[in-house]
Order: C-alpha cells, then sequence, then structure tokens
C-alpha cells in the first residue's frame, strides 16, 4: 500500500524471476555496447563501429521492450477507482462500473455492466513469476476492504 498524505492506494507490479531479468538482461546487453565503444575507441575502425553500433542499437531495443511489456505494467486500486496499465494502453474505471472480478488466463479481469471487460497484466502469472492465486487474493481483499467495490 502506498500513502501519499491521504486515501491509500494498492500497486501491483511485476515481481520475481521476471522482474529480475527485466533489469539484468538490459544491463548485460548495455555493457556490451560500452565495451564495443570502447574497442572502437582503442582502435578507431569502421567494422569496430558498426559493431559497437549494432549492440548500442540492441540495447535500445531491450531496454524498450522490458520497459514497455514489464516494467511500466501495473494495477493500482483505491478509492478513485482501478488503473490497469498493460503494454498495450492504460484503463481507468471506477468501482461502481466494475461487476464482477475473476481470475482469467491473462490476469484478473474486470467485469464491465455492458459486458465488456478489462484485464490487469500485472497479476499475470507470466508477468510476475510467483503465484497468480496469492495476488489475487491480495486484490480480492483490497476490494472487499472497500464499501463500494464490486463483488468477487
Amino acid at each position: 500500500m502506498n500513502d501519499q498524505g491521504g486515501d491509500s492506494v494498492s500497486v501491483w507490479r511485476v515481481e520475481g524471476p521476471v522482474l529480475v531479468a527485466a533489469h539484468v538482461i538490459p544491463v548485460v546487453v548495455g555493457v556490451k555496447a560500452v565495451i564495443g565503444w570502447g574497442v572502437w575507441a582503442l582502435s578507431p575502425a569502421a567494422e569496430t563501429a558498426g559493431s559497437a553500433g549494432l549492440w548500442t542499437g540492441l540495447a535500445v531495443g531491450v531496454v524498450v521492450f522490458f520497459w514497455w511489456t514489464i516494467l511500466r505494467v501495473r494495477l493500482e486500486v483505491g478509492p478513485g477507482g482501478i488503473v490497469a496499465v498493460n503494454p498495450w494502453g492504460t484503463d481507468r474505471l471506477l468501482l461502481d462500473e466494475v461487476a464482477l472480478v475473476r481470475l482469467g488466463a491473462w490476469g484478473a479481469e474486470f467485469h464491465h455492466g455492458d459486458g465488456f471487460k478489462t484485464t490487469a497484466y500485472a497479476l499475470s502469472e507470466l508477468a510476475t513469476g510467483t503465484s497468480q492465486d496469492q495476488r489475487f487474493a491480495e486484490l480480492l481483499a483490497v476490494l472487499e476492504a472497500d464499501p463500494d467495490s464490486p463483488p468477487g
């Protein structure tokens, strides 16, 4: 929970081995790029510059990929509603817009009264590398603590 001088907001992010990999892999590729530029500085040639540039481009791509798919993904539940940040966008729901909450294949599913649903990928088993059931139980506990929350 995160208290910022007002109402508390519960936040779930990717955690476990996936989070470690999202930090380690970009660092390894970035170090390889730095080494490539160091080699180029010691012996400037088109071949070493090309190799360093390739590793730099790969490092930028890896950083953007992991940030987009893992590090920015989150689920926030508070008195103002539900915010699900997924790789393809951000969904904001008021608590009274949610008719049902259940655990789906890709994370917590918030079913709207109009038949649509919003999935929170931050609670996906693939995104966390930990037990999806435990994190979903935490979500239900937070929702049940709020008297205006949707049924689980």
